[in-house]
């Protein structure tokens, strides 16, 4: 026979099964299209969005401090990133983007839509000939939170996690070593963005920043082309450059002598009949091989990225490899 005691204590387990059963989780695309209405800045008018940028954070003795400054009014924009003691300007405008030769920092870091970064569910600006497919939404703890999660699958997976109690993004990437995190989300208007965002890549260090949006009020001089940028177009039916001649760089006298060895990141800004207009090593190196590997990349040759069947420049990152065969 079972106790009045132990009833009751049994009433409330099966009760809360009952409670936990019934608790579905949101699809991918009710999560998605939750956290593009919360967090659309389309709607805020113009802002300027101020942000600090600490390389290594938490290690005082490799930190490194940066500014990112993004001022847009819908789809035209101005960043401007103050980063080693080196500044550099991207205008954008609609589907183009007006580029510097040899100022690749923005994008090699990730940033050049750095403020559309926290809304995966926003429509994409151009067609893509990818087809996505979702994983099962599950509950994990991302960062002390409760969030639903879930697989993004195309050509590579990504996970994207979200907030159980607010439709807002806290994690999307690939990897432990290649992921952005977004926390202490704050008002601007009637939309919200993170205060505070990390970013891990492979083989880079990580960053931390530090954000404020206001309202701002801009005019068309916010928005005039830098002297020699060259215009990067995006569009519906993009073809990416298509390698012709690229030799290998050879090794430097030190990195021979050291036998050293490795691989080399490097930004390229291609242009229109195919040749290297810019290029911007990723990170230094003690042998020499970032600055051996660059003057090589200069000498190299395309077929020209395309847009709508138009022969146009392009941005790449690549990976040149020193290895002894």
């Amino acid at each position: 026979m079972i106790s009045k005691k132990s009833f009751v204590v049994l009433l409330l387990l099966c009760l809360g099964l009952i409670s936990a059963s019934a608790e579905q989780p949101p699809s991918p695309q009710e999560l998605l299209d939750a956290a593009h209405k919360a967090t659309d800045l389309s709607s805020a008018g113009a802002y300027t969005l101020q942000a600090t940028i600490i390389a290594n954070p938490g290690d005082r003795k490799a930190d490194r401090q940066g500014k990112l400054t993004i001022v847009r009014a819908q789809e035209r924009a101005r960043l401007t990133l103050e980063w080693n003691g080196h500044t550099e300007e991207r205008v954008v405008s609609g589907n183009k983007q007006f580029v510097v030769p040899g100022e690749g920092t923005l994008i090699a870091l990730r940033l050049g839509r750095f403020d559309y970064n926290w809304d995966p569910g926003r429509p994409l600006q151009f067609a893509t000939h990818e087809t996505f497919s979702f994983g099962s939404v599950r509950k994990e703890k991302v960062q002390g939170h409760e969030a639903w999660c879930f697989d993004r699958k195309a050509k590579y997976k990504t996970k994207l996690c979200f907030d159980a109690t607010k439709p807002v993004l806290l994690y999307e990437g690939s990897s432990e070593k290649s992921h952005e995190e977004y926390s202490d989300y704050a008002s601007f208007g009637t939309s919200l963005y993170p205060q505070k965002v990390r970013i891990y890549r492979e083989n880079l260090v990580p960053l931390e920043l530090q954000i404020s949006i206001t309202p701002a009020q801009l005019n068309d001089d916010a928005f005039k082309v830098p002297d020699k940028a060259i215009q990067v177009e995006g569009c519906d039916f993009e073809e990416p450059p298509k390698p012709i001649h690229t030799p290998e760089p050879e090794f430097s006298d030190s990195a021979r002598s050291a036998h050293a060895q490795g691989l080399v990141y490097l930004y390229l800004l291609i242009n229109a009949e195919g040749k290297v207009s810019g290029v911007q090593p990723l990170a230094t190196d003690p042998y020499d091989l970032s600055q051996n590997a660059v003057n090589t990349v200069k000498t190299w040759r395309f077929k020209p990225a395309t847009c709508n069947g138009r022969a146009v420049a392009a941005e790449m990152n690549v990976e040149v490899e020193f290895r002894y065969r």
